[in-house]
């Protein structure tokens, strides 16, 4: 409740008597509240709660319409949405304090009228607006019992419009389960018209950032990238790299919204309203909101199809999101899922009903209102190769024939490639003559992939006489040798001729680059670097670097990395020796430097380096480079390197773990929230009982050291949890995550999450 200020001009507090128990709220609500008229319809006797039929207002002879709820709404709600507490009088304290508790029983008891009347105090005396976070949900709660019990064609006008604004006030605030069961309740009704009235309204509630909503959306650094774009049923994966900002709107607002699309057929419209939405939906979700309001198997399916196409054409509105996301389905082998999307894809170009995609933008039309980005057949080619899928990657070049798009060079470098990457020679030779057959001229690209797939396969002479060939054919007057993707071609050849022990050859071209072009550069010189220090020949490795430095070439991290693998194992001072070549390039062996060489030893992914990182650490800690002491750069480049791909015994892994985390502490170092994930993800990926215990100690350790978490940090924690069955534990964090007023701007796969580990704690 506001207590009552003494007459110092302090601003008045607030103390919570919503959540008083409810016997004190009934004691003084009774005190208050009247006896109520009956006159009302009554309703049915079958409800379980009891025979009583709600308190509502006589039936109206108006008419329900999206048009008039929308235009009482905006009178109605927004001139009380600017007021604050600190301006607040004390007559307005007191008036708050005694409404509030006579509102909670009023929703309680189904009492329309009673709720009519007080909900209106809360207008005229401006105090819609102080209504905090707990209010809104408990109000939003309140509404949607009531629609559990109620039918919406059981109410008259002017209770749907009462309940209506109530709902929309709490999910402006945050709170959207009485929004959603109102929207569904209309659906139920077969009133689509009046669901989508209350969509509109709460979206421009959002997007206008209405100060009705508590809270502007904070932007993430970081966050959950989830596969549910083709409502696959494949592992969720989480994403740390693209950077998001979670919608506003709701997932199930904005389903409830798409069902009544869908039970008017108008998918263009759908479209149009989930693109401004700019957020996704899953297949849990959908399964949760139908359960409410239909069984009909038809229609479900139709909603499905509606959210499939709807996630599919959310993607191809926004390339940068098509391409990660093609990528994340190919780092998590989600072949499956890569198919279905592509199916979804050229379904939108060539349904007879709801086509929404163009191919060109000359074929945009009122209906196809996307059409397809530049790059896209390239992409599904790159990612069905990267998947071992061919069958895949033929069906798209078929489809990109069958509907008059011509192949273009990247398109047929990214079959060279990707077969080369596989190792297909035989696609890869056959790629490259039905490109000379059908006139297509190659271009360097072309040349280092067939080069590459050439010496891959062992064919060291094919691949140097078709390297010839590129120098000869390729190589004319007014070709520019600076170009870098002729340099990667000599490059790639270089590599080639190396690996298979042909030094005579390698020599040989790099000669003739220092003397007529293209010049080498810090590849070329790394790759003879590599080569020589894997033999463990120091004098040839002098000659490269000499030769560097003639060049005026800057060494870089790999560079440094190299030598010192390479002196290591025969030098004692081999830092100092790598050290003061480093001063010598003009780089500062400061932390950065040191902590680029760690993690450029941790990417070889062998005990071996393993080993020279983690010596070079120590080095940093005993102050053996002066002032380049580790940071929280340096441990956070440890742990992300030794926990992925699991190229370490876990037992070592973790040991790491535990002991870059001492350390840390230790030295007063404090964790970033990436060096977190990285050992929530870790620990809670160790099925020992330890690891549960340590993930939980990390999560209490962010808590106390209040970090910043976002929807990644949530996501990891909540499924791992899931993962390992603790239900308990998960639930508490939920309950967290409520304090830590986060379920504001939950991500769609984190939303889902949550709603999972509620519905099975109950």
């Amino acid at each position: 409740m506001f207590v009552r200020p003494v007459n110092h001009g302090i601003v008045p507090g607030i103390t919570l008597e919503f959540l008083a128990p409810r016997a004190t709220l009934r004691c003084r609500s009774s005190c208050n509240v009247a006896a109520l008229p009956t006159s009302h319809k009554a309703l049915s006797g079958r409800r379980h709660m009891s025979s009583k039929s709600p308190r509502s207002f006589p039936e109206s002879p108006s008419t329900l319409t999206p048009g008039g709820i929308l235009t009482k709404l905006e009178r109605d709600v927004r001139p009380f949405s600017e007021q604050h507490i600190s301006s607040l009088s004390h007559a307005q304290v007191d008036a708050f304090n005694m409404i509030i508790p006579e509102l909670r029983v009023s929703l309680g008891q189904r009492d329309l009228t009673k709720t009519l009347e007080i909900w209106s105090q809360l207008k005229s005396k401006n105090l819609v607006a102080v209504l905090g976070p707990t209010h809104h949900d408990v109000c939003s709660r309140a509404v949607q019992i009531f629609f559990k019990d109620f039918q919406f064609s059981e109410l008259s006008v002017e209770g749907v419009e009462l309940l209506c604004e109530i709902a929309l006030v709490c999910a402006a605030g945050g709170s959207t389960n009485g929004l959603r069961a109102v929207m569904l309740s209309a659906v139920g009704a077969k009133r689509p018209d009046v669901t989508l009235a209350l969509y509109q309204k709460y979206f421009n509630q959002l997007t206008e950032k209405d100060p009705l909503q508590r809270g502007d959306v904070q932007e993430l650094d970081q966050a959950v990238v989830v596969d549910v774009l083709t409502l696959a049923d494949e592992p969720r994966a989480v994403d740390d790299e693209e950077t998001v900002s979670p919608s506003p709107i709701r997932d199930d607002i904005l389903l409830a919204a798409i069902v009544a699309h869908a039970q008017l057929g108008s998918f263009p419209a759908a479209l149009q309203i989930f693109l401004k939405a700019h957020t996704r939906l899953s297949a849990t979700i959908i399964d949760d909101v139908l359960d409410s309001i239909s069984s009909d198997a038809i229609f479900r399916l139709k909603v499905f199809h509606y959210v499939r196409h709807l996630n599919a054409a959310a993607l191809i509105a926004r390339p940068p999101a098509l391409a990660k996301h093609l990528s994340n389905l190919v780092r998590d082998g989600a072949n499956t899922s890569l198919e279905r999307l592509y199916t979804t894809v050229i379904q939108g170009i060539e349904a007879e009903d709801n086509p929404w995609l163009a191919v060109t933008t000359a074929q945009l039309s009122s209906t196809r209102t996307i059409s397809l980005p530049h790059g896209f057949w390239s992409l599904f080619l790159k990612s069905s190769l990267a998947c071992r899928r061919t069958e895949l990657a033929n069906r798209v070049w078929d489809d990109m024939l069958r509907l008059n798009v011509k192949p273009d060079l990247v398109a047929w470098n990214t079959l060279l490639d990707g077969y080369g990457k596989m190792r297909a020679l035989k696609s890869v030779t056959t790629t490259w003559e039905l490109m000379r057959m059908q006139r297509v001229k190659p271009d360097a690209l072309s040349y280092r992939a067939v080069i590459s797939a050439l010496f891959t396969d062992g064919k060291v002479d094919r691949a140097l006489e078709l390297f010839h060939s590129f120098e000869r054919d390729f190589l004319k007057d007014g070709v520019s040798l600076d170009d870098s993707a002729i340099l990667a071609v000599y490059n790639t050849t270089l590599h080639g001729l190396l690996f298979a022990s042909r030094e005579e050859d390698a020599i040989t071209i790099k000669k003739k680059m220092q003397e007529t072009g293209p010049k080498p550069d810090v590849v070329s010189y790394n790759t003879f670097l590599r080569y020589h220090g894997r033999k463990g020949d120091l004098k040839p490795m002098s000659l490269v670097l000499q030769e560097l430095e003639a060049g005026a070439v800057k060494a870089d991290i790999y560079t440094f990395s190299t030598l010192l693998t390479a002196l290591l194992r025969v030098r004692p001072d081999a830092d100092k020796i790598v050290l003061k070549f480093m001063e010598k390039q003009g780089v500062v062996p400061d932390t950065t430097a040191l902590t680029a060489i760690v993690d450029q030893q941790l990417q070889e992914r062998t005990p071996e380096a393993f080993k020279i990182a983690m010596g070079l650490v120590s080095r940093m800690e005993r102050g053996d480079f002066g002032d380049a002491q580790p940071n929280a750069i340096t441990y956070t480049s440890i742990v992300t390197a030794i926990n992925h791909d699991a190229w370490l015994e876990r037992q070592v892994i973790d040991e790491c773990n535990r002991w870059i985390w001492d350390r840390m502490q230790t030295r007063g170092i404090k964790p970033s929230r990436s060096t977190y994930n990285v050992l929530l993800r870790a620990s809670l990926a160790n099925r020992e009982p330890e690891g549960l215990e340590y993930a939980m100690k990390y999560y209490r350790e962010m808590l106390r050291q209040k970090v910043y978490f976002t929807s990644d940090t949530w996501y990891i924690l909540l499924k791992g949890l899931v993962d390992r069955k603790q239900w308990e534990v998960a639930a508490e964090v939920v309950k967290d995550m409520r304090r830590h007023r986060a379920n504001n701007n939950l991500t769609s796969s984190l939303r889902t999450l949550v709603d999972k580990i509620r519905r099975h704690h109950g």
